[in-house]
C-alpha cells in the first residue's frame, strides 16, 4: 500500500485462516465500545472485516475504506451486516465518503503504510476532513519497542499459531524509516504463501505530531504490551 496495494490475493488468501486468528478482536471492540457505540463510524483499511463486523452490532452505521479488492471481496463473501457499507479507496487520497461521521478508527497499523511523515499527515488529514468536531479517532500504529529489535534479528521463525506449521518474518529497516517485512508461511503440505509489506516505523512523539498537524488532540496513548505489535491512540478531531 505504501506505493499500490499491499495486502492483495496473497494476504487475502490466508487472512481470515491463519493472520486474524493471532490478533483477537475482544480487546479491541471493547476499547472502540465508548467511540463507536450508536454512532456513524468510519474505518480505516477494513480488510475482511475482522473489527467491522463486532463493531457493526453496536454501531448505528460502519463505512469501512480499502484499497485492497481481494480483502474487500472476502469480507462480501462472508456477508455484510446490514449496516455496513464498502468503499474501495486509498487513504493518502481524499475520501470518496458522503456525509460527516462521528468516530473513526484504524487497526492493526493501516494507516501507517505510508512512505514518509508528510504523507502520513496528508492521510490524517484525510481522515479528519470526514469526521464531525469531537468525533474520536482511535488507531493502532506500529510500535518501535516492539519491531526495532526484530530488525536487530533480521529474521524469525515461530509456530504458526493453531496450524501445523511456521511463519518465518524477515524484516529491515532504511535510512527513510521504512520497514519491509517479508512474510513466509508454510503450513504442512501446502504450497508456501509469500507476502511483502512496508510501512513507515517512527517514535510515538512524531506519530503524535503528525496527529496535531492534521487537526487531532491526542487524548491517551497505550504502549504495546510485551511482544505486542502495536501502540493505542486515541485521539479527538479538533473543532
Amino acid at each position: 500500500m505504501t506505493r499500490d496495494v499491499q495486502y492483495g490475493t496473497a494476504v487475502a488468501s490466508v487472512y481470515d485462516t491463519l493472520i486474524a486468528p493471532a490478533m483477537p478482536t475482544g480487546e479491541a471492540v471493547d476499547r472502540l465500545r465508548p467511540h463507536v457505540a450508536g454512532g456513524r463510524v468510519l474505518e480505516i483499511g477494513v480488510g475482511t472485516g475482522r473489527i467491522a463486523a463486532p463493531v457493526a452490532s453496536i454501531a448505528a452505521h460502519v463505512v469501512g475504506v480499502d484499497n485492497s479488492e481481494p480483502m474487500l471481496e472476502q469480507f462480501r463473501a462472508k456477508g455484510l451486516p446490514g449496516n455496513v457499507e464498502l468503499v474501495r479507496a486509498d487513504f493518502r487520497r481524499p475520501l470518496p465518503v458522503t456525509g460527516t461521521f462521528t468516530a473513526a478508527y484504524s487497526t492493526m497499523g493501516s494507516l501507517a503504510c505510508v512512505s514518509s511523515r508528510d504523507e502520513l499527515t496528508r492521510a490524517l488529514t484525510h481522515v479528519r476532513q470526514a469526521l464531525e468536531p469531537g468525533a474520536a479517532l482511535s488507531l493502532e500504529y506500529y510500535s518501535t519497542a516492539t519491531y526495532r529489535p526484530l530488525v536487530a534479528l533480521h529474521t524469525l521463525t515461530v509456530p504458526t499459531p493453531d496450524r501445523p506449521g511456521t511463519t518465518t518474518f524477515t524484516v529491515t529497516l532504511d535510512d527513510a524509516d521504512i520497514l519491509t517485512m517479508d512474510t513466509r508461511i508454510d503450513e504442512d503440505g501446502k504450497a508456501p504463501v509469500l507476502f511483502g509489506e512496508q510501512i513507515l516505523l517512527i517514535e510515538r512523539d512524531d506519530v503524535e505530531a503528525c496527529l496535531a498537524r492534521a487537526g487531532f488532540t491526542v487524548e491517551d496513548v497505550a504502549p504495546a504490551g510485551e511482544h505486542e505489535p502495536y501502540d493505542w491512540y486515541t485521539a479527538r478531531a479538533d473543532g
